[in-house]
């Protein structure tokens, strides 16, 4: 699951939106609250091992972009699979790159992207080269989580007979009898899929966390210095709660509810998705109809629009003559509304679903014809802001779309898991095995205890499918219905911790305002709020449109200073406009108003993790 700007202090109070609720409490919540796990001893073998340093594939891309960046090495280490019981598993890798500062250092510095399960090797040197004095004043940490990137990975076993066995819908957003069977056999499946394995137990936040404090110890620092986005906030506020003398300077942003469940979480995408979508995307298409044919001049005529092209979707699908699917236009429109710039690509997606229901193709897939007719509807002012090449590849529909390049911009989803499995399966003879790859929901499932009820969800799926009509359906049933292990689990009250940073802007789609507001509530001791106001950006500190949250932000990175109460701020205008408009959301404060904005550079390598990281999360 990154943004933000500063001045008076004055945040609204916690909305409780009563559609959030985590239905009846039985259904969610253990008999039990959380219980802080014992912190393990660190055996000293992992302490003495020698680590194998080289060159990382990707120095050469971070030294293009600035020349005077450190080398940054690359190694694997060795972790326990299990920090409790060292001796009772095999040793799992953990992928690390690591450069020394190039001034004198104030510490190690950490990052992690989200997820669960974002792959953070480039994460540290892809924001220095957008903020070069992290490269003078920190030692620079990256690393893969347990289970993903190029760490050990976490393999989710089914067979070709159990995936061909699966129920099929024609769109999840249709709450159906059939819609709730395929919903229940696909959790079943890929919890027994990732369960398959011995280490499917220990991908989990905790057990990340115990990783982190094994890293600092085995590069002999201190404490650790984090910068964290979306999930990474979790897990920063998990680092926090269980190692409190370790802990520099973190900024936590984008913030889930790390104080609570991740199914209260998860429950709050459909409600903050819509926000955004309704608020900021639906509004700007709307804005610059002048700039884009054929979707509408207001938002009433946008979503109409949207709304029409979806619906010709499923008709294709349901007449057996298409496998373009209404629900990934859902999907790919919920990720690609993460980031401000990428709303030209959100509107190109809709584009190219109008052109494909227009002219449907005979293989029931999205052609070239329909990228390049898409991107034609687009000014010139807008194309600047993305490529024909990336949207090309984002579809796979030219011959430079190789799997490398195709997988960084595809949208990923549990829906998508299956049907690559799908196709997985169709390549093979007999009862073969599959292996549905890395589903980071076993973050989850470890993380917080689950109702064992499928009717639960799927009550909960149908309220939302009515109250929020875009991605109201998004939560079915999660495979942590079926998931077989108990949670290792903690109480985050961050008691010891010094004070942290949380940037949180007003409308994000992934992370709900109202979560990260009530998890600084809980915390207000030990941490300093920065709300943005008007702003939807998911991620804010480093290369933010808030000028304000990047000063604050490098203010006490650099300096170690916090503002002296909790801050509002506000940001700039979103792609092509001259300034900002107003969302009436739950920020109550007057935003400082900002120049006009200008095209913002772009760092690949940093965009590239970003985007994988959105187009993931639906997994």
């Amino acid at each position: 699951m990154m943004r933000s700007r500063t001045i008076a202090l004055a945040l609204a109070t916690l909305l409780v939106v009563p559609q959030l609720a985590v239905g009846t409490a039985d259904a969610v919540h253990p008999s039990r609250g959380p219980v802080d796990p014992p912190v393990p001893a660190i055996p000293q073998k992992y302490l003495d091992q020698p680590v194998n340093w080289s060159v990382c594939s990707f120095d050469a891309a971070v030294k293009r972009l600035y020349p005077q960046a450190p080398t940054t090495n690359c190694a694997t280490v060795t972790v326990p699979m299990d920090w409790a019981h060292p001796d009772a598993h095999p040793d799992v890798k953990v992928a690390i790159s690591y450069s020394k500062a190039t001034g004198t250092s104030k510490g190690l510095m950490t990052t992690n992207p989200g997820g669960p399960g974002g792959a953070g090797l480039t994460l540290s040197a892809s924001l220095a080269v957008e903020k070069p004095q992290l490269f003078s004043d920190f030692d620079l940490l990256g690393f893969d989580p347990r289970g993903f990137g190029q760490s050990t990975p976490l393999q989710c076993i089914t067979t070709t007979e159990k995936l061909n066995a699966l129920p099929v819908t024609p769109d999840y957003k249709e709450r159906t009898k059939l819609t709730h069977q395929v919903e229940v056999a696909e959790a079943k499946l890929q919890a027994e899929a990732c369960a398959a394995t011995e280490f499917g137990r220990f991908v989990s936040s905790q057990q990340t966390v115990y990783d982190m404090e094994f890293l600092r110890a085995l590069l002999k620092a201190r404490q650790l210095n984090f910068i964290g986005y979306s999930y990474g906030t979790w897990l920063g506020g998990w680092y926090a709660d269980a190692y409190p003398e370790r802990v520099g300077r973190f900024v936590l942003d984008s913030n889930m509810d790390w104080t609570h469940t991740q199914w209260e979480n998860m429950n709050f995408d459909p409600f903050s998705g819509q926000r955004r979508r309704d608020t900021q995307l639906i509004p700007w298409i709307a804005r610059h109809a002048d700039m884009i044919q054929g979707l509408g001049s207001t938002p009433k005529q946008v979503t109409a629009k949207y709304d029409q092209v979806r619906a010709d979707l499923v008709k294709l699908v349901k007449a057996g003559a298409s496998s373009v699917r209404g629900d990934n236009l859902d999907g790919m429109i919920y990720s690609a509304q993460y980031g401000n710039v990428r709303f030209i690509r959100a509107t190109v997606d809709i584009l190219v679903h109008d052109e494909y229901v227009k002219d449907p193709s005979a293989s029931g897939e999205v052609e070239l014809r329909h990228v390049d007719r898409a991107w034609a509807r687009i000014s010139p002012e807008l194309q600047a802001f993305d490529t024909l090449a990336a949207i090309r590849a984002r579809y796979g529909v030219t011959p430079a779309a190789t799997s490398a390049a195709a997988a960084a911009v595809r949208v990923d989803s549990a829906r998508s898991v299956i049907a690559d499995a799908w196709a997985t399966a169709a390549r093979s003879s007999g009862d073969a095995t599959v292996n549905l790859g890395a589903i980071s929901t076993t973050v989850r499932c470890n993380d917080t205890a689950f109702s064992h009820d499928p009717g639960y969800y799927l009550r909960e799926a149908d309220k939302m499918a009515r109250k929020y009509s875009f991605f109201g359906y998004l939560n079915g049933v999660p495979m942590c219905a079926f998931w077989p292990y108990p949670p290792q689990d903690r109480k985050v009250d961050l008691v010891g911790s010094p004070r942290i940073l949380m940037v949180q802007d007003e409308l994000d789609p992934a992370t709900a305002y109202e979560g990260a507001l009530r998890t600084h509530e809980g915390t207000a001791k030990a941490t300093r709020f920065v709300a943005i106001d008007d702003e939807g950006q998911h991620g804010q500190y480093v290369g933010s449109p808030s000028a304000c949250v990047e000063e604050i932000g490098d203010r006490f990175v650099f300096a170690g200073e916090l503002p002296g109460k909790d801050q509002v701020c506000g940001t700039s205008p979103l792609p092509a406009e001259l300034s900002v408009y107003p969302v009436d959301g739950p920020v109550d404060g007057n935003a400082v108003h900002l120049p006009k904005s200008k095209q913002p550079r772009v760092n690949p390598i940093l965009q590239q993790s970003l985007d994988a990281v959105a187009n993931s999360t639906l997994r």
